[in-house]
């Protein structure tokens, strides 16, 4: 018995060791709230570049990009997330620059916008986007709303509705 024993503590405190190691659970993509949810893709949409240079506070738009841009997309709890111009490329992770490459970050930073779903008082809904919208990073999608730019030029899309492209 003595000679199986050392091997189980082993297999124990591996066993231990990688459940600790988990990262914490991240919502799921689930079945999105239909209220914000539109019916079809909108007809005329503009890229998140076209966006940030052009947009006036006030604006009515639909933004087309792709969820994420290398970086944690996701505001925990939070229906807000960054949405990148399709155009952008995606984060190297080759061997001449690697991941954390300041040109490419420079490159996605300024192809990339905050969207936020609010509620009627303007204030950002509660719950995670992945739960409230069903989305997943990287997924295509047009999002329905009014720009919002900041006193420093900053420009983010107070969203009302989004159209998944699956």
């Amino acid at each position: 018995m003595s000679r199986y024993f050392p091997a189980s503590v082993a297999l124990l405190f591996t066993a231990i060791a990688l459940a600790g190691c988990a990262k914490n659970p991240t919502p799921t993509a689930v079945a999105a709230d239909p209220r914000y949810l539109l019916p079809a893709e909108p007809s005329v949409s503009v890229g998140v570049v076209d966006f940030r240079g052009k947009a006036k506070t006030g604006e009515a738009v639909s933004v087309i990009g792709r969820v994420g841009g290398g970086v944690k997309p996701w505001i925990e709890g939070r229906a807000a997330f960054l949405l990148v111009d399709t155009g952008a490329p995606l984060p190297c992770a080759d061997d001449k620059c690697g991941p954390d490459c300041p040109h490419c970050a420079a490159e996605i930073a300024a192809s990339t916008t905050v969207v936020k779903f609010v509620d009627e008082q303007g204030k950002t809904i509660a719950v995670d986007s992945r739960q409230l919208l069903g989305i997943k990073e990287e997924e295509t999608v047009v999002v329905q709303g009014i720009a919002n730019r900041d006193a420093d030029g900053n420009v983010a899309l107070m969203a009302s509705g989004i159209f998944i492209k699956r």
